[in-house]
């Protein structure tokens, strides 16, 4: 109920997934929120680096089973086969014609702007020798880059698979233009060939009643 406001905001509102759009930005969000005002209200920088990391995590997860599924039709994820070997498998959804625009681009926005955020937070704390910090951006790049990676293969892969589906229909559209072009070509032959007979057999037919006459 608490969240119910933010439900009314336009973006989320021609969402076709409001609570999972709402749930794509709100950890990110909150995670930005503690790292820049947590130590105004503590000074225990543990606890804010635990906090802001477990944001992280439920944000990671978020994205990576629910809002990537439900918001753009892709989904990733891997495991180790039985000789050590790491397998990815990327999956994207067969009709991408349901992806609502507005999700597509809230979906993409808020998977790149906070490892941009996250860049320049690495550059100003390298710069100013915020060395602390570092355990967080470091986490935080990590998550980011991981689902950045893993959506834009999926994304990729859904690329191709569109490409493909288009080649062939246009494929079959061709193959079907050329049978029907065929048994229309073949149509015509027979009734120009019917045609043909008749006015040779007129013609017989004549020449034989002429001959009778004379």
């Amino acid at each position: 109920r608490w969240m119910a406001p933010l439900r009314n905001v336009s973006v989320f509102k021609e969402s076709k997934h409001p609570g999972v759009a709402l749930f794509h930005v709100f950890f990110k969000s909150l995670a930005v929120v503690v790292y820049e005002l947590g130590t105004t209200f503590t000074d225990n920088f543990v606890l804010v680096c635990v906090i802001v990391i477990l944001l992280l995590a439920f944000d990671f997860w978020t994205v990576k089973n629910v809002s990537g599924r439900l918001l753009v039709g892709l989904r990733w994820w891997n495991y180790v086969r039985e000789d050590g070997s790491t397998e990815w498998v990327f999956e994207s959804a067969e009709d991408m014609s349901e992806i609502g625009a507005t999700d597509r681009r809230l979906f993409w926005v808020g998977l790149y702007a906070p490892a941009v955020f996250w860049s320049f937070c690495l550059v100003y704390s390298v710069i100013f020798f915020r060395v602390q910090w570092l355990i967080i951006i470091f986490a935080a790049l990590a998550l980011s880059f991981a689902n950045i990676i893993g959506y834009t293969k999926c994304s990729k892969e859904a690329t191709q698979k569109l490409e493909k589906f288009a080649q062939d229909g246009m494929a079959q559209g061709l193959v079907g233009a050329i049978g029907v072009s065929n048994i229309i070509g073949g149509l015509s032959s027979l009734v120009a060939n019917a045609n043909q007979q008749q006015q040779h057999q007129a013609a017989a037919s004549s020449r034989g009643q002429n001959t009778m006459s004379v």
